[in-house]
């Protein structure tokens, strides 16, 4: 969905950009992208089928092995924002390799962790790291390519998307199959080491080195406050299961708050004529910009934790084995490469109807579904 629109935000800008000249590795570069977006969206949903079985292996908690998943997801999104700022002031090029270069080590940290404290630590770590990486990824696809071949390249990234989110659960249950014995769910993590080092290495050489706006300055106060703001939000929601939403049920308004206070922040560097770190202009000013954002917010909140109660679901309410339960959603992975391949050739000619029908169809697909597991004798 999202990559629709940005894909279709991009149309006619190769037609009005006369001066751009394509780089002849922009596809292989793609692929480095892809990789790296790949492992950072695939850690989001892979740890959740070994859930139970790091519970077990390091004696911890339910609320404990939460952060494991939670903690991941929090720090991804406290970086998004600032990431993407400091991407395009300064070099994206070298903060992609950096993000992808620490999350490297973050992995192998994390299957090296003796203990749930130190595993928690490592993931919050790696979560940064994806966080830093992720507004690259898109921003090097903008910068590479130019009209109808910007939306199949988007196509390719939503495909990206779509994949590593269904397919993490199987690829978990793959790996717990094969690495038998205590410590096998570290493989999960460590598959990311062979993978990033030569993505790493392959980014060195075809990412093309392009200058950001040389504007270097970041603007530190919307950091903390666009930071308080989304970790007050966040946390009683990752505190769920040990019962934060009712403890910290006031961190709620809090955060409202400070985010208002930061809208305020950055209109006022607007009218300075200082850079803000989110231009407020874009919602007002960007035909289709604020109704895609929160289009994207509220899609992306309700569908990011569907594999998590999927995975919880199938092994503790079914008793599925984690390859199993990762077979079980095979289906959504091999539709959802099949249509963001197939939306990034049509979305030149449909734009947002596109979005409009895919939503329509995540919908009926998880009515679908709801319905299904209620009624049928599973």
């Amino acid at each position: 969905m999202t990559t629709s629109t940005s894909a279709a935000g991009g149309r006619g800008q190769g037609a009005q950009d006369t001066g751009y000249q394509p780089d002849p590795r922009r596809w292989r570069a793609l692929w480095v992208t892809l990789v790296a977006g790949f492992m950072s969206l695939l850690d989001v949903t892979i740890v959740a089928v070994a859930l139970p079985t790091i519970q077990r292996d390091l004696g911890a908690s339910p609320a404990q092995v939460q952060w494991v998943v939670s903690g991941y997801a929090l720090t991804f999104a406290l970086a998004l924002v600032t990431a993407g700022r400091l991407g395009d002031a300064l070099d994206r090029r070298r903060i992609f390799l950096f993000a992808l270069s620490a999350f490297v080590l973050f992995s192998a940290a994390c299957g090296a962790a003796p203990n749930i404290t130190l595993l928690v630590v490592a993931r919050l770590a790696q979560g940064l790291a994806a966080g830093f990486m992720a507004p690259q990824n898109s921003a090097l696809i903008q910068q590479l390519f130019r009209g109808a071949e910007r939306g199949r390249a988007f196509g390719f990234f939503g495909a990206t998307v779509g994949i590593s989110s269904a397919v993490g659960p199987i690829t978990g249950g793959i790996i717990l199959a094969l690495a038998s014995g205590a410590d096998g769910w570290r493989w999960i993590f460590y598959v990311n080491v062979p993978i990033g080092i030569l993505a790493v290495l392959l980014g060195r050489r075809l990412l093309p080195r392009v200058q950001g706006s040389g504007r270097g300055h970041v603007d530190a106060t919307g950091v903390l406050l666009l930071g308080l703001g989304v970790l007050a939000l966040m946390y009683p929601l990752v505190q769920a299961d040990s019962g934060g939403i009712e403890r910290l049920w006031w961190l709620f308004p809090v955060g409202a708050v400070v985010l208002l206070a930061f809208a305020q922040w950055q209109r006022r560097l607007v009218a300075k004529g200082d850079q803000p770190l989110l231009d407020p202009r874009l919602f007002s000013t960007v035909r289709g910009y604020a109704v895609g954002a929160g289009v994207g917010t509220l899609y992306f909140i309700g569908f990011s934790g569907v594999w998590l109660v999927f995975a919880l679901f199938f092994q503790h309410g079914l008793g599925f084995s984690p390859l199993r339960s990762g077979l079980a959603v095979t289906p959504f992975a091999v539709g959802s490469a099949f249509a963001a391949v197939v939306a990034g050739r049509m979305v030149e000619r449909l734009g947002r109807l596109l979005t409009v029908c895919g939503l329509v169809g995540v919908i009926l697909g998880l009515g679908g579904t709801a319905l299904l597991l209620h009624y049928a004798d599973l």
